[in-house]
């Protein structure tokens, strides 16, 4: 299992997220294309020789937004975006993080109805056609896609998952998400045994807010780290690892999380 941090707003340039790692010990950073300093970073191709610098591996997170099934002229602008970061990624780059988004939504009498519910299966054919093309990008680069959850269980969402999950798409579980969104993830989770975690977003909440430090919420965070522990052992089993990034947002709460989340063994 390797323990990594996000990049972080506090700072502007991509190596001082890599001394505080350095001096955190931690493995890995995940890049993040919403900041512009990433971007300008990897386009200016030095990134590969700084990461080697401090000995730190990578990650890349995908824009937030980027919705995999709405309409195909936007879907084919994200996938222009994803040829060009991964082509530029290749060789530092270990997987690229994309967002399983709800879709718009239609609020009747302070109740939220998904429009992609309404309109299944025209969604979720568009849906797996673009994170095919998204993954068929990064595999060309030698890059693993992984797909993270941003809610909970929308209703219709399970429904998403289980497509996703048939075409044997590679995930990333939000362990905070989990804790501020909507039905049982975990219980859900765990009748989908050929739903295959390859990373997780670990962080505390406290049922209305997550990303932060752990301990300074109330989430069940023995209960997070057993589930991806039991993944990482079917990880290494074929051949690869958990890569667990503690995604608090700012170096405050990653020097509080690191040493608690090394303890949970």
């Amino acid at each position: 299992m390797k323990l990594g941090m996000p990049q972080l707003y506090e700072f502007d340039n991509i190596e001082d997220n890599l001394k505080l790692a350095k001096e955190l010990n931690l493995d890995f950073i995940e890049l993040n294309l919403n900041f512009s300093y990433c971007r300008k970073e990897m386009e200016a191709g030095n990134l590969k020789a700084l990461l080697d610098k401090y000995n730190i591996k990578a990650t890349l997170h995908f824009y937030d937004e980027a919705d995999f099934g709405t309409y195909q002229e936007v879907i084919d602008a994200y996938l222009i975006h994803m040829e060009r970061y991964a082509k530029l990624g290749e060789g530092y780059i270990r997987s690229i993080n994309i967002h399983a988004i709800p879709g718009p939504v239609v609020t009747i009498s302070g109740i939220k109805h998904y429009i992609y519910e309404k309109e299944y299966d025209e969604y979720i054919k568009r849906l797996i056609k673009n994170l095919k093309k998204a993954e068929e990008i990064c595999n060309k680069h030698n890059i693993i896609m992984v797909i993270e959850q941003t809610e909970g269980l929308v209703p219709y969402m399970e429904r998403t998952y289980i497509d996703m999950v048939k075409n044997n798409f590679k995930f990333c579980i939000d362990v905070g998400h989990v804790n501020v969104s909507t039905g049982d993830f975990y219980s859900w989770v765990e009748k989908l045994p050929d739903m295959h975690f390859y990373e997780c977003h670990f962080h505390d909440g406290d049922g209305k807010r997550c990303h932060l430090a752990l301990g300074k919420g109330n989430m069940d965070k023995e209960y997070a780290y057993n589930l991806i522990k039991r993944h990482d052992e079917y990880d290494l089993a074929h051949g690869d690892e958990m890569w667990v990034n503690l995604e608090v947002k700012c170096s405050e709460d990653l020097r509080i999380s690191v040493p608690y989340f090394r303890k949970l063994k």
